[in-house]
């Protein structure tokens, strides 16, 4: 004798064996997505002034008057340990195109010592410093920092900027408007005093052309042409009979399986 099963049980085990691998899988793809193992982050400077680096030094998150800088480069600096090899560093302002940094460490003692911070982590691939340069704009800009890693971009360093006025378009006030020219009126022409007579067309008994049919049972030339004739609905009636069926068997496979 078969064990009746119970539907009720089978559908939950079913749903927790899939909210169990959702779990476990968005927190692989979570894990996998942050590669910066360590951030260091050394501080802002502007237009190259190292001495005043680490007096701005930041937790990631800043706001910056750059005011008085504009015209120069506001730059971020500091350095990542990471899981996988570093591909870039770079940058976007207010959610823009990603800009690849060019800086290179050529400083030998600051590029070894970087690099000996990797010993400290277990999972460590690569280390190495970044110093992002951006262009100042006056007015309020967001320049966010990244790492890209294994084709992934990682947010390190978010800073707000203000000072200064944008600049607003100017107009040319050589520009002028080009005068459009008034319409003229045109002379009035003396109307012909008399009409030529023409003589008028003798009537022609009427005569109706019989509609042609086209070819295969088309449309007449009487008929509409927009495709408004309608055909007999043959395969939605077919589909119906076709889920009817299917309906009943269900109903007579159920009601015997209660019988028994």
């Amino acid at each position: 004798m078969r064990k009746k099963i119970n539907l009720k049980k089978l559908i939950a085990a079913s749903l927790a064996i899939i909210l169990t691998l959702s779990l476990a899988l968005a927190v692989t793809v979570s894990a996998d997505e942050e590669h910066a193992l360590f951030i260091n982050r050394d501080g802002i400077l502007f237009n190259g002034d190292v001495a005043g680096m680490f007096a701005n030094h930041s937790s990631g998150d800043d706001e910056v008057d750059v005011e008085e800088y504009l015209g120069g480069t506001i730059e971020i600096a500091g350095w990542c340990v990471t899981d996988a090899e570093i591909q870039h560093y770079g940058y976007t302002v207010d959610g823009g195109e990603f800009v690849v940094s060019d800086y290179v460490n050529t400083i030998e003692a600051d590029y070894n010592a970087i690099r000996g911070q990797m010993s400290k982590f277990e999972d460590a691939v690569d280390a190495a410093r970044f110093w992002v340069k951006v262009p100042i704009q006056p007015g309020e800009h967001t320049i966010e920092v990244y790492l890209q890693a294994n084709d992934e971009f990682e947010l390190l360093w978010t800073v707000e900027t203000s000072g200064g006025v944008e600049p607003t378009p100017t107009v040319d006030p050589s520009a002028t408007e080009v005068p459009t020219a008034e319409p003229t009126e045109v002379p009035a022409t003396d109307a012909p005093t008399e009409e030529p007579a023409t003589e008028e067309p003798t009537a022609q008994p009427e005569t109706t052309k019989a509609p042609e049919a086209t070819e295969k049972g088309g449309a007449s030339e009487n008929e509409p042409k927009d495709g408004s004739k309608k055909n007999f609905p043959w395969p939605v009636i077919l589909i119906v009979a076709v889920v009817l069926a299917a309906v009943i068997a269900a109903v007579i496979i159920i009601s015997k399986r209660k019988k028994k």
